[in-house]
């Protein structure tokens, strides 16, 4: 597992974003987002591979996952972004050391991911916080986010990052959003991260595009769900199921 330099931008101790696919993708969402919006260069790779062969007509190839870094050296700013993440905690954190390693390397003062916090909210998500110490604690306060109190973990890559940069002497915080469906994109809560991000970095960030995503998404959620009432009351008596037996 090596990393892969394509070229090697400039940059002055920048922050760092690391995102991979999780609950309602809110990670892997915002980081594309940015990386896009802030039109970031790819600059280096490190490949993985999931474990399994991929086989076709008898022939079988192991599957690579690609884990992308892009810089923004106009905004400082390094965006790693992976395909998927390792099925097997010990090459979770194997893959956390290569990416901070890369982190080092370029002297990144701070490291942000982003992950999924499930609520049943019902009016904007809003945005809470993980991170590695009691300064980052007021840092994030100071920008209107909520360190979570209780006990709790922040499962996969979002969340082994942030512990393997802070024993290499780099501060870092996780920043959670609220969900409601776990396995459905969540773009109103990718943009709700995003915002806090943005004005944490000192970014200009445009997110009406999340926020369009996200209204066509909740309004055909809703849609189905009121098509899968109306069947419901459809069915004869004898095949629903009782709400109370007395």
């Amino acid at each position: 597992m090596d990393i892969h330099y394509i070229s090697r931008p400039e940059l002055d101790h920048p922050d760092m974003i690391a995102a991979w696919p999780g609950m309602g993708y809110i990670a892997k969402i915002s980081a594309d987002y940015l990386r896009r919006r802030l039109n970031a260069r790819l600059f280096a790779e490190v490949t993985y591979f999931h474990n399994m062969l991929v086989y076709n007509k008898g022939v079988g190839e192991l599957s690579p996952i690609k884990h992308r870094f892009y810089a923004a050296p106009s905004r400082n700013l390094i965006i790693c972004v992976g395909d998927a993440q390792p099925s097997i905690p010990e090459e979770s954190v194997r893959l956390a050391e290569k990416v901070v390693e890369l982190a080092v390397d370029f002297g990144v003062k701070r490291m942000w991911t982003m992950a999924a916090y499930p609520t049943e909210y019902t009016d904007e998500p809003k945005v809470y916080g993980v991170c590695s110490g009691e300064d980052m604690k007021e840092f994030l306060g100071s920008h209107g986010i909520k360190v979570v109190d209780e006990e709790g973990v922040v499962n996969g890559l979002n969340g082994v990052v942030i512990g393997v940069a802070k024993s290499r002497g780099i501060p870092g915080a996780c920043l959670m959003g609220d969900i409601k469906y776990a396995n459905v994109p969540q773009h109103l809560s990718s943009r709700a991260v995003l915002i806090k991000l943005a004005s944490i970095l000192n970014l200009e960030l445009d997110t009406t595009l999340l926020e369009k995503r996200a209204r066509r998404l909740d309004a055909s959620i809703r849609k189905r769900l009121e098509v899968f009432e109306e069947e419901t009351d459809l069915l004869p008596l004898s095949d629903k199921r009782p709400e109370y037996i007395s």
